[in-house]
C-alpha cells in the first residue's frame, strides 16, 4: 500500500519505510534506515538523520506558532535513533536560517509538543503531552515527565530530572531534581544518575556543590564565589557554574 504523497523534491534514502497517507513536502531530507508511519507530516527545511522510528500522525517541521515568524525559510533537524510517539508536533524554527535541533537516541513520547528554536541534546526522555515553548534548551540525558509545561527560553541541565505535571519557568541546573507549579528543587536525582553510572562518590561531589547553593545562608552571587574556590577538588563546579553563569531567567529556588 502506498497512499502517501512524497514531493520529487525530497531527498529520500531508498531504505526509508513509509507508511501509508504520509506526506512529505519539498526540501525535505530523510536518512537511511528511517521508519515513518501513517498519516505523518513531514514539511519542507526538516532534515532527519538515520534509524528514527516516527510513529502515526508526527508532524515534523511545521510553521512556528510564533506572531514574529514572516514565512522565511528555517531549519528542524532531528539526529540518529531517536524514537518519536504519536502525534508528537515539531516545529521548525524562527528566523532565516535559524534551526530547530534534536539530537540522537531521544524518546519522544505521545502528543508532546516541541517549539520554534528549540534545542535537545541526545538521550532525553519526554514524556506525553509534555508542551516545551520557544528557544528552550534541553541537555543530554533529561528526564522530563508527563504534562509538563515548561516555558519559553527556560534551559534544564544534563542529567536533570522534572516531575510529572510541572511548570518550569526558571533554569534546572544539571543533575537536580524538580517538580511542582511552580517547579521548585527537591534535591539532587539520585536514582537518574545511579541508572547512569554516577559512582557514590561522584553523587557525593554533586551533593556538596548543591548544599552551598540551596542549605547555606549564602546569596547567589557568594555560592559563585565559594563554587570557584572548589573548582580543583571539584570536576563538577565548572559545569554548574557555567550553567548558572549563563541563566537569563535565573534558576530554580529550593522547595520551602
Amino acid at each position: 500500500m502506498k497512499e502517501y504523497t512524497i514531493s520529487k523534491k525530497a531527498r529520500i534514502d531508498k531504505s526509508v519505510i513509509i507508511g501509508p497517507y504520509s506526506i512529505i513536502e519539498e526540501d525535505a531530507e530523510i536518512g537511511a534506515n528511517n521508519k515513518i508511519g501513517s498519516y505523518v507530516i513531514i514539511k519542507k527545511g526538516t532534515i532527519i538523520g538515520n534509524n528514527n522510528n516516527i510513529h502515526a500522525g508526527v508532524q515534523i517541521g511545521i510553521d512556528p506558532q510564533d506572531y514574529h515568524f514572516e514565512g522565511e525559510p528555517s531549519k528542524c533537524i532531528i539526529g540518529d535513533n531517536n524514537v518519536i510517539r504519536e502525534y508528537t508536533t515539531i516545529s521548525r524554527a524562527t528566523g532565516k536560517n535559524k534551526k530547530t535541533v534534536i539530537g540522537n537516541s531521544n524518546f519522544i513520547m505521545t502528543y508532546v509538543h516541541i517549539a520554534h528554536n528549540t534545542k535537545i541534546g541526545n538521550n532525553t526522555i519526554i514524556s506525553s503531552s509534555a508542551q516545551l515553548g520557544g528557544y528552550v534548551e534541553i541537555d543530554n540525558f533529561v528526564n522530563i515527565g508527563g504534562l509538563v509545561g515548561v516555558h519559553q527560553f527556560c534551559r534544564i541541565g544534563k542529567y536533570a530530572m522534572l516531575g510529572a505535571k510541572s511548570y518550569l519557568n526558571k533554569d534546572l541546573p544539571p543533575y537536580l531534581l524538580a517538580r511542582g507549579n511552580r517547579a521548585k528543587v527537591y534535591g539532587v536525582n539520585i536514582k537518574g544518575l545511579q541508572r547512569n553510572s554516577f559512582s557514590h562518590e561522584e553523587i557525593e561531589d554533586i551533593k556538596d556543590l548543591y548544599r552551598i547553593i540551596y542549605n547555606s545562608s549564602y546569596n547567589l552571587t557568594e555560592c559563585i564565589k565559594i563554587l570557584k574556590k572548589k573548582k580543583a577538588m571539584n570536576k563538577y563546579v565548572g559545569e554548574i557554574l557555567k550553567f548558572i553563569e549563563l541563566s537569563k531567567r535565573g534558576i530554580l529556588l529550593k522547595t520551602l
